[in-house]
């Protein structure tokens, strides 16, 4: 049988410029899949999944995404990444915020 964990990680983080999501020790898990969901008017968001061994120093890992301005809600797979997982969120900016959620769902 195998073990899932969900988490919100970001609620409501009102964004005016980059964020890095709070770190997740996610060791035990053997996939990720973290849901990025904006509330409101928000710009384009580059989503970029990093890694860390220690989660301090971090990262970038796989593709990075595009959250369009037309849209409220991605997917982002995470697998083999070791122990440490967050995302780097960038687009934002005084002029044109983002009111972000942020989940994580682990299985392993």
């Amino acid at each position: 049988m195998l073990t899932s964990a969900t988490t919100l990680v970001e609620r409501r983080k009102v964004l005016n410029g980059d964020l890095g999501t709070h770190p997740y020790e996610a060791g035990w898990a053997a996939e990720a899949l973290f849901f990025v969901q904006t509330e409101g008017p928000h710009p384009a968001l580059r989503i970029q999944p990093q890694i860390s061994p220690d989660g301090i120093h971090w990262l970038d890992f796989g593709q990075s995404a595009e959250l369009g301005a037309d849209q409220d809600l991605m997917a982002v797979p995470l697998s083999q990444f070791g122990t440490w997982i967050r995302l780097m969120i960038s687009g934002a900016t005084p002029h044109a915020t983002a009111t972000v959620l942020v989940r994580i769902a682990l299985k392993g």
